[in-house]
């Protein structure tokens, strides 16, 4: 084993062991940070969310800020999703530029939110014994529940084949009159094998979140170790390739698989992606939360136009996600 190799295992080691404490800490809310793990990327999302060894646009500082040395042009990205039968807005907004050949900044801007809920614990109309006798209307007010991450990234090649990256990240949560504030960190590192060949790591949260309510309620968010792996397959004769992607995904919190109620502590994601001549993206995965997710890409000038689905149970309705990045390369 090289030294690249033996340095790469003694910091997925030494990040496992440094975050395990926090996960025995008492007197907080815990599970808390499912805003943050969602997908920002049409493209990523149809794979899957397999994403930590590919990641090589805007969107690599939410998947793997090391990924973001490996783009040469300013890149700006926007994506739109609405879920859960309309009701839930998610919505991403990401700029990345090269500082040099070898290092790179990002900042990005991620806000979950669902609008207009009406609030009407003051408008009931009560009967002298507590009875409910009806609503009034004038006294209903609505209120918003929204969730925003504030991301600064920095990716830096170490080697010709290493690079590596951290996100500092400042979080705001507010439901009606309450808000909260925390702030996290993450770290990435990728390794490019071969041409064809690459690993990666992404750790978020590496430090544990803490997220602090004005209530004096306190959340804290766990760390999750991806792992991942990716591998170009040319087409010979087609002028297209295919790239299978792997994901392994490590909660160190052990949270509850929300689908089938069970352990989620090792769970795992698989996806590929189908470039033809370089224009036409065609993407299947099957993500950590087993559910099948598919979308098409196109590529123009100085554009990329994304779509993904989701499939979620019918009770919650389909998530359909759509994607663009502007590149600004000469």
């Amino acid at each position: 084993m090289n030294q690249t190799y033996k340095f790469i295992l003694f910091c997925l080691i030494a990040i496992f062991f440094v975050t395990a404490p926090a996960r025995g800490d008492s007197g907080f809310r815990r599970y808390a940070g499912e805003f943050m793990a969602i997908d920002v990327s049409a493209r990523a999302q149809a794979m899957g969310g397999a994403y930590s060894s590919l990641a090589n646009d805007v969107f690599a500082a939410f998947y793997n800020p090391a990924g973001m040395v490996q783009i040469q042009s300013t890149q700006i990205g926007f994506t739109h999703t609405q879920q859960f039968i309309a009701s839930v807005n998610y919505d991403y907004i990401g700029f990345t530029k090269p500082l040099s050949r070898d290092k790179a900044f990002g900042i990005s801007l991620i806000r979950l939110g669902v609008d207009n809920i009406p609030d009407s614990r003051k408008a009931g109309i009560l009967a002298d014994d507590g009875t409910l006798l009806g609503i009034d209307e004038s006294q209903v007010n609505n209120f918003n529940s929204s969730d925003y991450v504030l991301f600064f990234s920095l990716g830096q090649r170490f080697r010709s084949k290493f690079l590596w990256g951290f996100n500092v990240k400042l979080v705001r949560r507010n439901l009606a009159d309450h808000s909260a504030n925390g702030i996290g960190f993450d770290a990435g590192v990728l390794f490019n094998v071969s041409d064809r060949w690459r690993v990666g790591g992404m750790f978020r949260n590496i430090t544990t979140t803490l997220i602090a309510w004005d209530t004096g309620e306190k959340e804290l968010v766990s760390p999750t170790i991806r792992m991942g792996s990716s591998y170009r397959v040319p087409l010979p004769g087609l002028n297209s390739y295919l790239i299978p992607n792997v994901d392994l995904v490590i909660n160190t919190d052990s949270p509850v698989n929300l689908v089938n109620d069970r352990s989620a502590t090792l769970n795992g994601a698989i996806g590929g992606e189908l470039v033809v001549k370089e224009r036409l993206f065609i993407r299947g995965g099957y993500d950590d939360l087993q559910r099948v997710n598919f979308g098409v890409g196109i590529k123009i000038p100085h554009i990329n136009v994304d779509y993904s689905f989701t499939s979620f149970d019918q009770e919650l309705g389909n998530a359909h996600r759509i994607g663009l990045v502007i590149d600004f390369q000469k």
